[in-house]
């Protein structure tokens, strides 16, 4: 299989299966775990939820529509080299954690996030052939994951496709959306609406 050809479906899968833990496993609370470790949590997934946000929106902004045209390397692609990746990471473990979802933390660690590094690997190989030797010397000098705020830089402008804009609302709107999802989600387990199957711890 051409894991980066099947990427988008494989993704679909894991993201499906991961809405389907929200929906049908208790979240920590169920099991009384205290009111400050539930504040915590509900918190830090709100950070993590506002951060993958705005990383997400940055680098789509820069990005476009232009990732196979030519290589970004400037804005947060300066930072590191798979700055949408990153702000899905954050997003996912935000989501978990707003869902006070210890399954879903487990699934995101265990299975969300691996097969997005799998396939970065995979489009690594692709930009490597696409780009060549500019493309190896950009990742000589940025890191692939981890931030290094000393090597930024960034045109004073940035054109920015309506398609690309569209894009980012869309993504935005739907980010926003997860907090009181996840509120929703609680009030109607809470009220046997909507039914546990497995509560876990």
């Amino acid at each position: 299989m051409n894991l980066r050809k099947s990427r988008v479906k494989l993704l679909r899968v894991a993201f499906c299966s991961f809405a389907l833990l929200a929906l049908l496993v208790a979240p920590y609370e169920r099991q009384g775990i205290n009111v400050v470790l539930d504040f915590t949590c509900h918190w830090t997934g709100y950070v993590l939820l506002m951060a993958g946000l705005g990383l997400r929106m940055w680098a789509i902004l820069y990005v476009g529509q232009r990732k196979s045209r030519e290589l970004t390397t400037t804005g947060p692609y300066s930072l590191c080299r798979n700055p949408l990746y990153v702000g899905t990471f954050l997003l996912t473990l935000g989501t978990a954690l707003s869902f006070e979802n210890v399954a879903m933390l487990a699934f995101a660690v265990v299975v969300v996030i691996p097969i997005h590094v799998a396939v970065v690997l995979a489009e690594e190989k692709h930009l490597r052939a696409l780009f060549g030797e500019q493309y190896v010397q950009y990742m000589q000098r940025t890191p692939r994951f981890w931030f290094r705020l000393s090597a930024y830089n960034s045109a004073p402008e940035v054109n920015i496709p309506v398609r690309t804009l569209r894009r980012a609302i869309f993504d935005a709107v739907g980010i926003l959306c997860i907090p009181p999802l996840a509120s929703l989600v609680d009030t109607l387990q809470d009220n046997n609406i909507l039914p546990v199957l497995w509560h876990w711890p």
